[in-house]
């Protein structure tokens, strides 16, 4: 599903902010919260298995 597509703002919000902390782990950064990084995945993780 496309971002533009997601009509619920809070889930859009945190595949945006999964997707940047993705980025900076890709290029090596260190994530400020690794924990709120982890809880995020998790909620988009169940969310999408139903």
């Amino acid at each position: 599903k496309k971002l533009n597509d997601e009509v619920d703002v809070d889930r859009f919000n945190g595949l945006v902010m999964v997707l940047f902390d993705q980025a900076k782990l890709a290029e090596g950064t260190q994530l400020s919260e690794p924990a709120t990084y982890v809880a995020r995945l998790n909620r988009l993780l169940l969310d999408l298995a139903g």
